[in-house]
């Protein structure tokens, strides 16, 4: 990895609307489609710390790096397809960790437990720069539906979804 740096030449900013979020497509769709936003994930390294005297500690590089989760903001449509997608998601995981441990035939039958996603960076004229693609994504949170029915205008519900990933690579 090289630690040359060089200043860049484009002088034009990362819009926060231009992405495209791309999940599994076969049994994901609808996540993929309503996606409003996404929140790339930060990242700590866990420092190590040598004791030394009159000091309180030298800190030395750690050896990991720890990843904070994926969040995806989505849409609510009408038929609830996006949510109740998620839903069966964490459904699917919890009965096939059941049905593994009663080896059951049902896991035949449940989509996959990890899907990677992709999230295309795109410049202002919508044309792909990056790409960020988190490996192995299992979801860990369905966020809550807040139905009001004083809210006016033109609101429309949406919920978070939170994922953990092996890794992710910058394309």
């Amino acid at each position: 990895m090289s630690t040359k740096s060089t200043l860049t030449t484009n002088f034009n900013y990362l819009q926060p609307t231009g992405y495209k979020v791309v999940i599994d497509r076969k049994y994901y769709s609808n996540l993929e489609f309503f996606c409003q936003s996404f929140q790339h994930p930060g990242m700590t390294m866990g420092a190590v710390e040598i004791p030394f005297k009159r000091i309180g500690s030298i800190p030395l590089p750690g050896d990991k790096l720890i990843f904070s989760e994926v969040i995806l903001t989505i849409l609510l449509d009408e038929d609830m397809k996006s949510y109740t997608e998620l839903y069966s998601w964490l459904e699917d995981l919890t009965e096939k960790n059941y049905t593994s441990a009663i080896t059951s035939n049902r896991s035949d039958t449940l989509s996959p437990s990890q899907a990677d996603i992709t999230v295309g960076i795109l410049n202002n004229k919508n044309i792909l720069t990056k790409s960020i693609l988190y490996k192995d994504c299992v979801p860990t949170q369905l966020g809550d539906l807040n139905f009001q029915s004083i809210a006016g205008g033109e609101s429309f519900l949406t919920f978070p979804a939170s994922f953990r990933f092996t890794y992710f690579e910058i394309k």
